[in-house]
């Protein structure tokens, strides 16, 4: 396979193994958008993923590629009550 031929890493080694594992095809943009949630989720600085991703801006981090991750938001809520109810 020749550089440029549209082909990348991401389609070379995910579909297969999407294929495998009885899953949707993995994209790039699928991979970095779960690379950015992941963490995001697991408490890495913004500014920190953001210059990981080749990003000038962390806005195109978070806006673009960090999802909300199933179940966050309950703790984030619980949290967030529990400082209010402490003050």
């Amino acid at each position: 396979m020749s550089q440029g031929d549209g082909m990348g890493t991401t389609h070379q080694l995910g579909v297969p193994a999407c294929q495998v594992l009885g899953l949707p095809n993995a994209t790039g943009l699928t991979c970095r958008r779960t690379y950015s949630s992941w963490a995001h989720d697991n408490g890495l600085p913004g500014k920190v993923v953001a210059e990981l991703m080749g990003h000038a801006k962390i806005d195109t981090t978070l806006n673009v590629y960090t999802q909300v991750i199933d179940g966050a938001k309950r703790p984030a809520g619980r949290q967030v009550g529990s400082e209010l109810l402490m003050n």
